[in-house]
């Protein structure tokens, strides 16, 4: 004899809302660990392409103060490098240092070299570095 108001078709149908319950709620949770996943990774990427860029940069802004450094003979000016294949955009500026030292003596043919560069966003400067130095060159005036 079966309980009172307990039929065999009626437990066989309480199952299946059971299972169709179970699945939706296993597609809403593995949709939110999607979204989660594909959230982390888009940040991974964002900060893989600011680090390739800050490289970049810095590569460029190494060069241009070692090429300016190293020529010849120095004089005051700014020097417009052109964009670079990683599209860096570099200057550099040099300008006569007035260096005295304790014992009141100024120091001749001291250069110092600021060098920038940057990559452009549009219409600003979306990542901008700066080096400086000093060069003695005693073949400059």
């Amino acid at each position: 004899m079966s309980p009172k108001g307990f039929t065999p078709t009626a437990s066989l149908q309480h199952s299946h809302g059971f299972a169709l319950l179970e699945i939706i709620l296993a597609l809403g949770l593995f949709s939110l660990v999607a979204v989660g996943l594909t959230r982390a990774l888009d940040m991974i990427a964002q900060t893989s392409r600011q680090a390739r860029q800050e490289a970049q940069v810095l590569r460029v802004l190494e060069s241009v103060l070692a090429e300016v450094s190293h020529q010849p003979e120095l004089k005051p000016t700014t020097v417009t490098f052109p964009k670079s294949a990683d599209h860096v955009e570099a200057r550099a500026t040099i300008s006569k240092a007035e260096l005295i030292t304790k014992d009141k003596t100024q120091l001749d043919h001291i250069f110092h070299i600021q060098a920038e560069a940057w990559i452009e966003d549009g219409r600003k400067k979306a990542l901008k570095r700066q080096m400086q130095t000093y060069v003695y060159s005693p073949a400059s005036p």
